[in-house]
Formats: C-alpha cells, structure tokens, sequence
C-alpha cells in the first residue's frame, strides 16, 4: 500500500513540474511574440517619423533655396 502510494506521490510530483515546466515555456513565447510586435511597432513608428522628417526637410528646403519674391525685391531696393 506504501508503495502505492509513494508511486501515486511520484508520478503526481513529476506531473506537475511538467506542468509548471510547459507553463514556463508558454509564458516564455507569449513574452517573446509581444517583444517582437513591440519592435515591430517600434519599426514602423521610426519609419514614420523618419518619413514625416524628409517630408519637413522637402518642404523647408524647397522653401529656403528659393527666397521669396518680396524679400529679393526689399533686398535689392535697400541695396540701391
């Protein structure tokens, strides 16, 4: 009967490290795939400013190349 039991305590104590062993290994994906969609996300919001910044950069410097009109008349009438 001792024996029995001993088994019965054995296997059931083996039975829950495996449990506890699988849950680990569950816990461990789930952390690994939202580590993954955090740098994905991370990726695409860099994607987007960088895109966002050219953008600026476009604009600004299609801007400051050319100065506008106005100031090139005030500037060569103040020359004068």
């Amino acid at each position: 009967m001792q024996r029995a039991l001993n088994r019965q305590f054995k296997a059931d104590k083996k039975a829950a490290q495996e449990k506890m062993m699988q849950q680990e290994h569950e816990r461990q994906e789930r952390e690994d795939e939202l580590r993954a969609m955090a740098r994905k996300i991370r990726m695409k919001e860099r994607e987007r400013r960088e895109k966002e910044r050219e953008e600026w950069e476009r604009q600004y410097s299609r801007h400051s190349r050319s100065p506008s009109p106005r100031y090139s008349r005030e500037h060569s009438s103040s020359r004068r």
